[in-house]
């Protein structure tokens, strides 16, 4: 017997079992919907304290929070139907607009009040992807363009009030001052300072992006690499419980006999549900590819290397099955396997970034630490690296060595602490 025809039984046997089967292909096609469907209709994670809040996040860097216009524009964009804001410094927006994560930021610059007290023109600025949704963009412009108008006219009136106080101060004839002639031609002259030269101006900056491959921003669409992430690594589950389940009838004893080795027959073991995992990823990203977009959740690529999306998916696996190993390794009952490594993979793929997005859990020092911790973080980077920021092979090498040591990892300790009875 060799390693072949053992995987080749064991492929045979998986197959038979409907169970399996659904685990493996319908349910995370089930969950990916469900998954899409949400984030599509949220329009995104929401960290607002009222679940009925169904406004879209909006990113905004404010480089003025101390100042009284700056927080009078925050606090009119937050409190507009369509936009609620979330603060991110620069640095962090500029990422993660880069990695898709956004479509588009608002940034106040410094000195935005100052400048304003002072009738000093200011500039806002809103950085947008390439490929966001014009129709929320326009969106976004009417609204921050409305409440700049709003300012810059009460700031202009209460100059022209100031500046007819300033000439009834210097007038003799000062009950002449405020005729209402001369407070309407004085309006008049702020009405048209305003459209000709606004005090807060808002311009829209689009960053040129690499490449001519187009990308869909919206969320549901973004959930596909990290569904594949969650259900890859909770195959390890079924690779432990298939081990153990032979184990207990005897099998795996009788396997002693072959002329295989120990490492040989735990390869000749992890080989099938090596294939059936890139089977898994495939059936779930040809489905976020073709079946999305006729839903109208989104569209899907592999980015500019498919090889790159090829290596980093059988890296991906290999960790998954070899993780598998492990457990079964250390499982001392049916129940561990079930219970135990179901639950601490579904908390792995939570901190890996394969349920929600990364860039939240990079917010929490604590969570940010413990995911690079775990094997999901690194496959969900090299996704999106691939996906999102199209790299190629030689980008994504840092993630794909790192799945490579755990794997290692685990197929060591597997081999050491693994029985055959």
């Amino acid at each position: 017997m060799n390693i072949w025809n053992l995987t080749k039984k064991d492929l045979a046997v998986i197959l038979k079992d409907r169970g399996a089967v659904m685990w493996i292909f319908i349910l995370p096609v089930v969950f990916l919907l469900i998954f899409a469907g949400l984030a599509s209709f949220q329009g995104g994670s929401s960290s607002n304290d009222d679940a009925g809040d169904t406004r879209s996040p909006l990113t905004v860097v404010n480089n003025d929070p101390a100042g009284a216009m700056s927080q009078r524009f925050m606090e009119d964009l937050n409190n507009s139907e369509s936009f609620r804001t979330v603060l991110f410094d620069e640095q962090s927006a500029e990422q993660s607009l880069k990695k898709l994560k956004i479509s588009r930021y608002v940034i106040v610059p410094a000195g935005f009040s100052a400048n304003l007290e002072q009738g000093i023109p200011v500039n806002i600025q809103i950085i947008t992807h390439p490929n966001a949704n014009l129709q929320a963009t326009q969106t976004l412009l009417q609204v921050v363009n409305g409440i700049a108008k709003d300012i810059s006219l009460q700031l202009q009136l209460l100059d022209g009030i100031r500046q007819m106080g300033e000439m009834q101060a210097g007038d003799p004839n000062a009950e002449q001052t405020f005729q209402a002639d001369k407070i309407a031609a004085q309006a008049k002259s702020q009405f048209d300072q305003s459209r000709i030269t606004p005090l807060i101006a808002v311009d829209q900056q689009v960053p040129s992006v690499e490449g001519g491959t187009k990308f869909s921003l919206d969320l549901g669409a973004s959930t596909v690499p990290g569904m594949a992430v969650l259900f890859v690594f909770l195959a390890a589950a079924s690779v432990a419980k298939n081990i153990y389940e032979e184990r207990k009838i005897g099998s795996l004893r009788r396997l002693l006999s072959a002329p295989l080795t120990r490492s040989e027959l735990l390869l000749g073991k992890m080989l099938p549900i090596w294939l059936l995992t890139l089977v898994q990823i495939a059936v779930i990203f040809a489905f976020g590819a073709l079946i999305l977009p006729l839903l109208g959740l989104g569209t899907l690529g592999v980015g500019k290397s498919p090889l790159a999306w090829a290596l980093a998916s059988m890296m991906i696996a290999l960790c998954s099955t070899s993780l598998g190993i492990m457990i079964a390794s250390l499982a001392k009952s049916e129940g561990q396997i079930s219970g135990l490594s179901n639950a601490l993979l579904w908390v792995a793929g939570f901190l890996g970034g394969a349920l929600v997005p990364t860039f939240l859990i990079q917010q929490i020092p604590t969570l940010n630490v413990l995911s690079r911790l775990v094997p999901q973080s690194w496959a969900t980077q090299a996704y999106y690296d691939v996906i999102a920021r199209r790299m190629g092979v030689v980008e994504i090498l840092p993630s794909l060595g790192m799945l490579l040591v755990f794997s290692a990892v685990f197929f060591f300790i597997g081999i050491r602490r693994f029985r055959f009875e």
